[in-house]
């Protein structure tokens, strides 16, 4: 069994938080009584005299960034004898720990919870790993959330099936969702984006609440999500995954990694699914989901030569949805009144770059290239709605990074180029002339970033970008984060900044395109793209985070305090009139207020408790006045439970209570066609069941919703589809049951 991926060990800095931040790789294994290499799961790895340092991963590979100024590592296992390694530039390492003879049994006991803050880190992020993403079937990362009280999902209406994330009580939109900190859901991907990465791509994921890096983008206001896919020098040799549920959901994923030659590794990622069922649970005539299948396609390569790094993929996504009421075929009834349809087609290539250098005698030192270009296509109708958009976008990101003096100042610093070219058509009835929106946005950019750290109780990380928007000319960027140990275990976080951010306001909002309201645009702010500035914001968080102990079992706590302030930002009003969707520039306040408290804590060996709870309040300023934002929560409470027996099993289960959403003011409507002010609290429990099967196979069996929870009448008016009241958006929950599903995984590491 190979373990290494000889060349490739710096190569992970690529695609890593720091990007072009120098790493080491390597391996830490054992040999049996025969001689056989064996690899060392949760082996501790850090550099002698800081508090720098990674666990092994499940096949003993671990990646540590380099600390200037320090070459030894120090390699120790409960029952081992530690081992100090001395470390060169671009080394590859291979770790052979030695058990200690004196010792006659054995017990290895340790604790962390699978999403947690990385404490070292000056920026406040929650990594997610793979034993997180484990706990449910995550079939797209839309579903990645499950386990996570941090992102809210739900259901944008109820004839497409699309989800959209909430963090701090603001839309998806408002979160910089990066892959590899490289643009990633965004554009005309923002609303359907989170659904076409599948889950078994990735390999972790990190979120930050708040604003982050100015190295990254001048887009994250309520926070970022970054997502890291599987790279050759981490992945499986081959792993496959199958997935079925009761709705006739199937989905299949293969990944293939391959070390070509000393200097090049690939990766293959393929998934494909399809739901060709027509289920009306409800009865209301109308799907619940929409029938339709997607495949998606990334090849990804590496090489290593010369100090030169380099990683390129291709992506291909072919994605087909078609909806509506029961029996609807789209060559007999499309545009008809015969029954009433929906057809959401998606066709995106994309291809990937990322260049680096390091200097070999100094590992604080090195710059890198990103860039990106992609073609996203998008064609849809709903009813005799038209919404037809294409996309052609290209990024580059330019990254230089070095100290000041010592390791203990550091700064990155480089430029930044968007384009984005968009040929976009609204037609609403198709009784009105077709609303052009197509536009052309260039965005330039310099950034510069300071580092301090004392490596011991202080950090502190302040950035700055200068942007050029080609429509809207010059904005700048500030943004700080703090950090302060006040024990060991004890960290308090402050953050402040800024995020801005071009609305894509059809794609972004396709709900109502589900619904016979007409499109009206209010206080426009400019003649460009669709006649409103750039939502603007200044973000404010505190967090704490402390571990504890109790009866011996360890445990951690997290508060945190997040306040979001629009200063411009483009409103979607829906009370003004329910035969209508009003567009609007800010005029007064808009603003968010989250709080949220987490406890994880070890109630027993291999048990594992998560509560948490959040409150939101989210208000603004529409033409009715000032109101709580629709179809938000004003809380949320959660608990997961999470047991692993030694045999193998694990049992995962999930509650959580969704509170009071406001609903829109609809009573320009007949009373019948009208709604209560607001929503009830409900719940929704979820749970699985896996069993490892040795090192390769593991088979699960879950559900989710099993309490059976569905809103009554999902759809306004669904008995008329094509009159003036119908509305599909107006969704608060879930439109389907309980949905069982099974599936199993096979690896070969």
């Amino acid at each position: 069994m190979r373990y290494l991926f000889v060349g490739l060990a710096t190569l992970s800095l690529l695609s890593s938080l720091n990007t072009f931040t120098q790493k080491i790789l390597g391996v830490v294994i054992e040999k049996d009584q025969q001689g056989k290499e064996l690899p060392l799961a949760g082996a501790n790895v850090y550099w002698i005299g800081t508090t720098n340092g990674v666990t092994t991963r499940e096949n003993g590979v671990f990646l540590i960034d380099r600390v200037a100024g320090i070459e030894r590592l120090i390699v120790s296992f409960v029952g081992y004898r530690s081992d100090t390694i001395h470390v060169h530039d671009g080394s590859n390492l291979k770790i052979e720990l030695k058990s200690d003879q004196y010792l006659q049994e054995v017990v290895v006991e340790g604790w962390k919870p699978s999403s947690r803050v990385n404490l070292t880190s000056g920026i406040n992020v929650v990594e997610m790993d793979e034993k997180e993403l484990f706990k449910a079937a995550c079939c797209n990362l839309s579903e990645s959330f499950e386990t996570n009280p941090s992102v809210d999902v739900a259901f944008t209406d109820a004839l497409t099936g699309t989800k959209q994330i909430q963090m701090l009580g603001l839309s998806g939109a408002n979160t910089l969702i990066s892959i590899e900190n490289m643009p990633g859901v965004r554009g005309l991907a923002a609303s359907q984006g989170i659904q076409f990465i599948p889950g078994t791509w990735i390999n972790s994921i990190q979120v930050t609440k708040g604003v982050g890096s100015v190295v990254n983008s001048h887009e994250s206001i309520a926070g970022q999500i970054n997502v890291e896919l599987k790279k050759p020098q981490e992945s499986d040799k081959l792993y496959v995954n199958g997935y079925v549920n009761n709705t006739g959901r199937t989905e299949a994923n293969t990944i293939v990694t391959a070390q070509v030659s000393k200097k090049w590794a690939t990766t293959f990622l393929v998934h494909g699914s399809m739901r060709p069922l027509e289920i009306d649970q409800n009865k209301d005539s109308f799907l619940d989901f929409p029938t339709g299948q997607q495949v998606n396609f990334i090849n990804r390569w590496v090489y290593n030569a010369n100090g030169w790094l380099g990683q390129f993929s291709f992506k291909y996504l072919n994605d087909q949805k078609v909806g509506g009421q029961v029996g609807y075929n789209a060559q007999r009834d499309k545009f008809t009144t015969n029954r009433y349809g929906l057809e959401i087609n998606t066709e995106r290539l994309e291809w990937v770059g990322k260049l680096g250098y390091q200097f070999a005698a100094k590992p604080y030192k090195s710059f890198g290239l990103q860039v990106s270009a992609l073609s996203h296509a998008h064609n849809s109708y709903f009813g005799f709605n038209v919404h037809n958009a294409n996309e052609q976008s290209l990024y580059a990101n330019l990254i230089y990074q070095s100290i000041i003096n010592n390791t203990s100042h550091k700064f990155k610093t480089g430029l930044s180029f968007l384009h984005d070219r968009y040929i976009e058509t609204l037609g609403i009835n198709t009784n009105t002339s077709l609303n052009d929106f197509s536009r052309t946005e260039q965005v330039g950019g310099a950034f510069a970033e300071y580092s301090y750290d004392d490596l011991k109780k202080f950090s502190v990380v302040a950035g700055l970008r200068m942007d050029y928007h080609n429509l809207f000319g010059f904005y700048w960027t500030p943004r700080l984060h703090a950090k302060y140990n006040i024990t060991e275990g004890t960290v308090l976080r402050a953050s402040f900044g800024r995020g801005w951010r071009l609305a894509n306001i059809i794609a972004e909002n396709s709900a109502f395109l589900a619904s016979s309201r007409s499109v009206v645009f209010s206080n426009r702010q400019t003649n460009n793209a669709y006649g409103f500035r750039p939502d603007d914001a200044w973000n404010f968080g505190l967090s704490l985070q402390t571990d504890f102990s109790i009866d011996y079992r360890p445990g951690n706590l997290s508060v945190d305090y997040f306040y979001t302030d629009f200063s411009n930002q483009v409103v979607m009003d829906w009370d003004k009139n329910a035969q209508e969707i009003n567009f609007l520039g800010l005029r007064g306040k808009s603003f968010s207020h989250s709080i949220q408290a987490q406890v994880d804590y070890q109630l027993a060996r291999r048990l594992d408790l998560r509560i948490a709870y959040r409150w939101l309040d989210v208000q603004t300023d529409y033409l009715n006045g000032r109101l709580q934002r629709t179809m938000v929560p004003r809380d949320r409470a959660f608990v997961n439970l999470a047991y692993k027996t030694k045999n193998n099993w694990s049992f995962d289960w999930t509650l959580n209570r969704i509170g009071v959403q406001r609903l829109p003011d609809m009573e320009t409507n007949p009373v019948i066609h009208q709604l209560p002010p607001q929503s009830e609290p409900y719940y929704l429990m979820n749970a699985q069941v896996t069993k490892d099967i040795g090192s390769k196979w593991s088979v699960y069996v879950g559900g989710e919703n099993l309490n059976n929870f569905t809103v009554s009448n999902p759809i306004v008016a669904a008995n008329a589809p094509f009159g003036p009241h119908f509305d599909s958006s107006m969704i608060w929950g879930p439109v389907f049951g309980v949905t069982v599903y099974a599936g199993f995984r096979y690896r070969v590491k």
